[in-house]
């Protein structure tokens, strides 16, 4: 069966997939990815609107909702259907999305929390954005090793023991967050710390690990405390301490001895295998509160009010269904929403906890490694900095026989 036809039928396997009313669309087409997946094409002629909608039941045996960065680094920028053809974890990407907010001028790191296959990347207090009206932490999705997804608003908390049982706070992991900080940098952050571009000559030290036991990381000193940056990452990580926070770092070094690590994230949410920020929350306990999205996230009305090409998601009352979801925009045929048209169309679909992801030109949605929405950039798709990947470890020969239980509509 050829790949227009398939477009065509509409999955019967998944009965889920037929709770949105087809009189609430103007067409609506749907088909079978994989088992437990489904796609669907929405249009709706007044907006107008083209909406592409990936269903996913988190109850399905061998799926699985992971985080993916451009080019597996800390920084950098690729695009979401390149990010997918470089998979190279267990299973198969049946469907991906552009995810977080991030540095489009200059790094393209993510803007929140980072959690790839429960490794913390990225821990901050406070979102690392230039836009906000005020400072405050974005809502970011989390999803843990049961596939129970959350939405929260995650702050990085860790705290480091030295050898004397001295115990510090840390203000961030992989970032730093002003002149006065006490922060942790590792590996994933890439070769090295990064440039004193404060000029207030931090004290830094170096770390060799030493393991981890559980969710603690375990490190040992190598070398004396000094003033600077620049310090290699490779052997384990570094510890930067400025202004106020300095006596701290050169007492908690002062002996021998093992140091201990514990970074997570609050409110605690257990053992989380992914975690990808957005900006702001739309629906809460199934109800909208994407008027508020200026007062309680800090957006704007040029951001919040205006029609721009959406990504969000969202997740069913019983956590067991989860929805990614693109809306087209900034052409005559697709106008693109406010976030309160989008919260509207989530709460239509059957979101009890939804969220929105970077949109405009970022807006991308892949399914079967294919780009299945109209990007709005003229290049075409954008390199972003993150994608939220939907795997399926079920055998090839399952992922097959999915797409061939599709049936024409007539």
């Amino acid at each position: 069966m050829t790949r227009k036809l398939l477009w065509l039928g509409v999955a019967i396997s998944i009965v889920w997939a037929s709770q949105i009313a087809a009189q609430q669309f103007d067409s609506s087409v749907a088909r079978t990815v994989a088992p437990g997946v489904v796609h669907r094409r929405v249009v709706v002629n007044a907006g107008p609107w083209h909406v592409n909608i990936l269903e996913i039941d988190l109850r399905q045996p061998g799926v699985s909702i992971r985080a993916a960065r451009a080019h597996d680094s800390f920084g950098g920028r690729e695009t979401v259907s390149s990010m997918v053809a470089r998979y190279k974890g267990p299973g198969k990407v049946v469907g991906a999305v552009n995810a977080d907010f991030f540095n489009i001028r200059a790094s393209g790191e993510s803007e929140n929390n980072v959690v790839i296959e429960g490794r913390l990347w990225k821990g901050v207090k406070v979102t690392d954005s230039p836009y906000d009206t005020f400072d405050t932490i974005h809502s970011q999705l989390g999803v843990d090793w049961q596939n129970h997804p959350f939405i929260e608003r995650f702050e990085f908390e860790g705290s480091i023991t030295g050898p004397d049982k001295r115990t510090v706070n840390l203000d961030a992991l992989n970032f730093w967050p002003d002149s006065s900080a006490f922060v942790l940098y590792t590996a994933a952050f890439g070769d090295s710390t990064p440039g004193d571009s404060t000029r207030r000559h931090p004290l830094v030290v170096s770390l060799r690990s030493a393991g981890e036991r559980g969710d603690t990381l375990l490190f040992r000193v190598a070398g004396k405390p000094r003033q600077g940056w620049s310090l290699p990452l490779a052997g384990g990580g570094a510890l930067i301490a400025g202004g106020k926070r300095r006596p701290e770092l050169g007492v908690l070094v002062s002996r021998a001895g093992l140091i201990k690590v514990v970074p997570h994230l609050a409110p605690d949410r257990g053992r989380l295998r992914t975690v990808v920020g957005g900006w702001p929350r739309l629906i809460v306990h199934g109800r909208s509160v994407a008027a508020q999205a200026d007062s309680l996230e800090g957006t704007f009305p040029r951001f919040s009010s205006a029609r721009h090409p959406r990504t969000a998601v969202g997740f069913s009352a019983d956590s067991s269904r989860l929805f990614l979801i693109t809306v087209d925009g900034r052409r005559e045929s697709d106008s693109g929403m406010s976030l309160v048209e989008l919260a509207r169309l989530m709460l239509d679909l059957g979101v009890y906890e939804g969220m929105n992801f970077d949109g405009g030109g970022s807006t991308t949605l892949v399914v079967d490694g294919q780009v299945v929405n109209s990007p709005s950039d003229n290049a075409g798709e954008r390199a972003v900095g993150s994608a939220l990947l939907v795997v399926i470890d079920a055998p090839q020969h399952a992922l097959g026989k999915a797409a061939s239980n599709s049936v024409r509509r007539k």
